[in-house]
């Protein structure tokens, strides 16, 4: 009984519109108020617990790193890399527009920042090189889903902390699975590109190579710094974090010169407004999550799955069709932390690794930032080009399906998640 009234008060506090970071605590105190074995105590302490913690710090520092590079020109400047690399084939544009979300995504970590900032620069070029403005805005959508599973990850930080498994592993796991939906979405650009190119213009010649990469050299000098750390073992990647912000901050002020110092302290500012509300759904979901934990809902559920399936295809089959409607309607962070106690320990008698789980657990979620209700990309997107979210999900269904292909491999093809961790022992 107690188990229903958690998850049933959650969805009634959510329907109410109450804020999730609040709903999450609410349903965490409920079924103590009710009778259940939960002491109130323990609840705070574990939201205490859950935000005092030194791999949390990562988050918002990759936040505040991911918009200095935004209005610091870095963003800007690795996209014009990407379109003097790619722009000469069909679909060029197209496919540097992917491959420039994959570059700010191994600085950022956060798909709607992704979308934010290749998106302010990429549509409206697709749109003026005669690419339909649904397309570019569909795609740009979609290609943003990699700001989360190219390393560093915000939600592969959040998920690591849920499961007790090395971030460092998970971002190193998330480099083939990234490489995966770009290359997909990558194809799908190149089809587009093939099918429309009476009408579209190449960007190809108008910056060359070298003076692209001359003038990205310090932007694309940043993923490697950063990344390169995490996996030398330099730093940790809350520290990485860090460096990041550091790094941005400088080569905005004193090398491209595009931010002074009210800007940057402007940023920050406005960026600790997104961090807050963060914060607290981690501690709050973290909350829930002991409270299911108290009330054996990992137990009872894996017996009700039991029941049903009794192999592991089946049984990831079923948890993906679950974590993609959580997607549809939850937030990301809060869905990491509330589910990963309940489904870590269902999926790990079946052989499943937690650091391939959590590679499926965030490809899923990250599919949720483009599907509504929800959907935060569609609604980064649909700013910056007016159209309404009716005209951009018709242009969904088949960058959606080249995303459900991925995770489809994702799920079912291991080594690409662990052969990478698998070399660093």
């Amino acid at each position: 009984m107690y188990p229903l009234v958690a998850l049933g008060s959650f969805l009634l506090i959510l329907l109410l519109t109450v804020p999730i970071a609040m709903s999450l605590g609410l349903a965490a105190f409920i079924p103590g108020w009710m009778g259940a074995p939960v002491n109130p105590s323990q609840v705070v302490r574990t939201i205490v617990t859950a935000i005092d913690s030194f791999p949390l710090l990562a988050v918002p520092l990759f936040m505040v790193a991911g918009d200095i590079m935004t209005r610091g020109g870095l963003a800007k400047r690795l996209f014009n890399f990407a379109d003097a690399l790619l722009g000469r084939f069909n679909g060029g544009l197209a496919i540097a527009t992917v491959v420039a979300c994959m570059l700010f995504g191994a600085i950022s970590g956060s798909s709607p920042a992704t979308v934010a900032a290749i998106g302010s620069m990429a549509i409206p070029l697709l749109v003026s090189n005669g690419y339909e403005k649904r397309f570019a805005t569909v795609l740009v959508v979609c290609a943003g889903t990699l700001g989360v599973i190219v390393p560093p990850s915000i939600p592969m930080i959040i998920y690591g902390m849920s499961a007790g498994v090395s971030v460092s592993a998970l971002f190193i796991a998330g480099i083939g699975p990234a490489c995966v939906i770009g290359g997909l979405l990558s194809a799908y650009a190149f089809w587009y590109g093939t099918k429309n190119k009476h009408r579209i213009t190449t960007q190809a010649g108008k910056i060359s190579l070298i003076r692209a990469t001359r003038e990205s050299f310090w932007a694309l000098l940043a993923p490697v710094v950063v990344l390169g750390g995490i996996y030398s073992g330099a730093f940790t990647p809350t520290e990485a974090a860090a460096i990041a912000v550091a790094y941005s901050a400088v080569v905005s002020l004193f090398i491209f010169r595009e931010m002074n110092l009210p800007q940057l302290l402007d940023t920050i500012g406005r960026t600790s407004l997104t961090i807050a509300p963060i914060l607290i759904i981690a501690g709050t979901g973290a909350a829930l999550g002991r409270v299911f934990n108290l009330l054996r809902v990992p137990v009872m559920l894996g017996d009700l799955i039991s029941s049903v399936v009794s192999e592991p295809v089946m049984l990831l089959l079923l948890i993906n069709a679950m974590l993609l409607v959580v997607g549809m309607f939850m937030e990301t962070l809060a869905a990491i932390i509330v589910l990963t106690p309940i489904f870590l320990p269902i999926v790990m008698p079946y052989g499943v690794d937690p650091i391939h789980f959590g590679l499926i657990m965030t490809t899923n979620l990250a599919i949720g930032f483009v599907t509504p209700p929800v959907g935060a990309n569609i609604f980064v997107a649909t700013g910056l080009t007016k159209l309404s979210m009716v005209d951009v999900c018709k242009g969904l269904p088949v960058p959606l399906a080249m995303l459900v292909i991925a995770l489809a491999i994702i799920t079912y093809v291991p080594a690409l998640s662990l052969w990478l961790p698998g070399l660093g022992g």
